[in-house]
């Protein structure tokens, strides 16, 4: 039973996770870079519902969708400012994650600068619970359950059975042969940076309705997203969701029979010890 309540509970504190981690893995793998600024897509995306939620007043579901599109728009237009002159100019991977946290620290304090350090909260919708066989949880935790995934599965279905997939794992793959292959490069980047930014910000907008939101919450969970994507096997999206899901049920479950300082001690011994053996094998 204990097991059981893990795992439902883990999917459900791990459904905003998962879309974080395929968003930055797509752009890792397209590009080859850790990408720190991909927090504040998942912050923006927050703020973005609060500007339609709040501001506006419109419902809270009715705002899930135009805030996920502007955070695709905010990743496009921070990679064709930024990012693309850079890679252009052949800027190696390591310079480029510094320049990412420079964009990050850029971002985020311009926003604070723009709307205040204050933490602000969604306008929930009615919530119901809802109980089967033992366990429960609110309607809008499911919705954002079935949200998520449904999410993460079209995210999944275009990379492996769409033209533009292909197209990214071509260039991802050997950058010159998907040129000579007829591939545009900049349509497709800019492709996947707008998928990847819209990730990030229903991420923000579900992880803003679950708590609160605030200027810090991607740079909160950055890390646990790069360790995701790191033991999942750096430009693995279907890897990214498996470690994901574990992330959440390891959590959840640590959680449940101790302190959740030790769950988040725990996922990261966890963590160090994926990387250790596979490390170990390799060698």
């Amino acid at each position: 039973m204990l097991l059981i309540d893990a795992i439902f509970i883990g999917l459900l504190e791990a459904s905003p996770l998962i879309l974080a981690a395929m968003g930055f893995t797509l752009i890792f793998y397209l590009n080859g870079f850790m990408n720190i600024a991909y927090a504040e897509s998942i912050t923006f995306g927050a703020y973005f519902a609060v500007l339609f939620n709040v501001v506006l007043g419109a419902h809270f579901y009715l705002s899930i969708v135009p805030s996920m599109l502007l955070s695709g728009c905010l990743s496009v237009a921070v990679y064709l400012a930024i990012f693309r002159p850079a890679l252009n100019r052949g800027v190696g991977p390591t310079e480029m994650i510094i320049l990412s946290v420079g964009v990050s620290f850029m971002l985020r304090y311009g926003l604070i600068l723009v709307v205040g350090p204050e933490n602000l909260f969604l306008n929930e919708p009615d919530i119901t619970y809802l109980q089967f066989m033992g366990m429960g949880a609110t309607n809008l935790q499911l919705v954002a359950l079935a949200l998520v995934f449904l999410g993460a599965g079209t995210l999944y279905w275009m990379i492996y059975n769409t033209g533009l997939g292909e197209q990214m794992r071509g260039l991802a793959n050997n950058h010159d042969l998907a040129m000579a292959s007829g591939i545009n490069p900049h349509r497709t980047s800019v492709a996947i940076w707008f998928i990847a930014g819209c990730a990030g910000g229903l991420s923000g907008v579900f992880s803003g309705v679950f708590a609160q939101v605030t200027p810090y919450m991607g740079w909160n969970v950055i890390l646990i997203t790069m360790l995701v994507t790191i033991v999942a096997g750096v430009g693995s999206v279907r890897g990214a969701v498996v470690a994901a899901v574990v992330a959440g049920v390891l959590t959840a479950f640590i959680t449940l029979v101790t302190k959740p300082l030790y769950a988040e001690v725990a996922l990261l011994l966890a963590f160090i010890g994926v990387l250790t053996y596979r490390g170990a094998r390799t060698a």
